[in-house]
């Protein structure tokens, strides 16, 4: 009796002590969950404070947005204000140019019926040498650049080549004349021309390194004299050169320093004076020659006569507009 007692207190005991375990692993496992909840709440508390965080952004750059926008609207106001600001000054000044030209244009119809003539400022004088070098072409040069003037040249082969590099170099035109000029032998025939042409274009490539494609034919493509050496010669050669790439020029205008009279200033200036009123472009013939000294002499007045015209000055290109004289053979 005595020993059932003891069992049944010892079962007790043991069963009492599972529980307490049990109660303890109980209790470790809901403060685990308790944490784990907490953990989860913190989380939880952290992203509803950054989306808080967020959505202050996205409203700040909304209004920042909506600020932007309004700024641009009010900037493609002011254009358009202005925009159309500059249309009507700019229609008012048309018809202010319109007026004002229809003044000149009376004021010019008036003057043209009392017999005065204004002179025409858009016009171009190309002042041209023919037959150089020569040891005036230093002299040339040198009143060339005085007044700021370029020309052009149409070289011959002689003793001054040396001086081809010179006008270059001073920012001149060189453009080819003849390598003989020789009449007898440059119009011979079509083939004795472009021999010569050729000839002459070599020796400016030689001393220049420029490739000249500009000339002026010996006697001017209105020549009669070729008529002695080969018919119709100037009709085939004026043709044939533009073929070949090259640009031929004549002149409208004279210094008269070639017309067998005994030159002088005032006779010079009397010359290129009765230059062709309605033309836009003047191209002087004169001579780089050393027998040429009151050409040397007239060009600063010549100069100044044209810079009185109101005239501009050029040097020919290929692209200056060409003066032919008509063609006689």
């Amino acid at each position: 009796m005595t020993i059932r007692k003891s069992t049944k207190f010892k079962i007790a005991i043991i069963a009492l002590s599972l529980l307490l375990v049990a109660s303890a692993v109980l209790s470790v496992f809901l403060l685990r969950r308790m944490k784990i909840q907490e953990n989860n709440i913190a989380i939880l508390h952290e992203k509803v404070s950054q989306g808080e965080v967020w959505s202050s952004e996205l409203d700040d750059q909304f209004f920042e947005n909506y600020s932007l926008h309004d700024q641009v609207s009010r900037q493609n106001e002011e254009k358009e204000s202005y925009d159309k600001r500059i249309s009507e000054e700019e229609s008012s000044f048309a018809e202010e140019i319109s007026s004002l030209k229809g003044r000149v244009d009376l004021l010019n119809g008036m003057l043209k019926a009392n017999g005065i003539e204004l002179p025409d400022n858009h016009q171009t004088v190309y002042l041209t040498f023919d037959d150089g070098p020569s040891v005036n072409t230093p002299k040339i040069l040198d009143i060339l650049d005085s007044y700021n003037v370029k020309a052009t040249f149409f070289v011959i082969n002689g003793s001054k080549n040396g001086y081809m590099k010179d006008i270059v170099n001073r920012g001149h035109t060189i453009a080819l004349h003849s390598y003989t000029h020789n009449y007898s032998k440059v119009y011979k025939s079509d083939e004795a021309y472009f021999d010569d042409l050729n000839k002459i274009h070599d020796v400016v490539y030689e001393q220049t390194g420029v490739d000249a494609r500009i000339i002026r034919f010996p006697g001017g493509a209105s020549n009669t004299v070729s008529k002695n050496y080969s018919k119709g010669i100037m009709t085939r050669l004026t043709s044939e050169v533009e073929k070949r790439g090259f640009v031929y020029f004549d002149w409208n205008v004279t210094n008269g320093d070639a017309t067998g009279e005994k030159s002088t200033v005032e006779k010079q200036l009397n010359y290129v004076s009765q230059y062709p009123k309605k033309s836009k472009t003047i191209v002087v013939l004169m001579h780089d020659t050393a027998a040429k000294n009151v050409t040397v002499e007239a060009l600063p007045q010549i100069i100044e006569y044209y810079q009185s015209q109101g005239m501009n000055f050029g040097v020919i290109t290929q692209n200056t507009p060409a003066i032919h004289q008509n063609v006689n053979n």
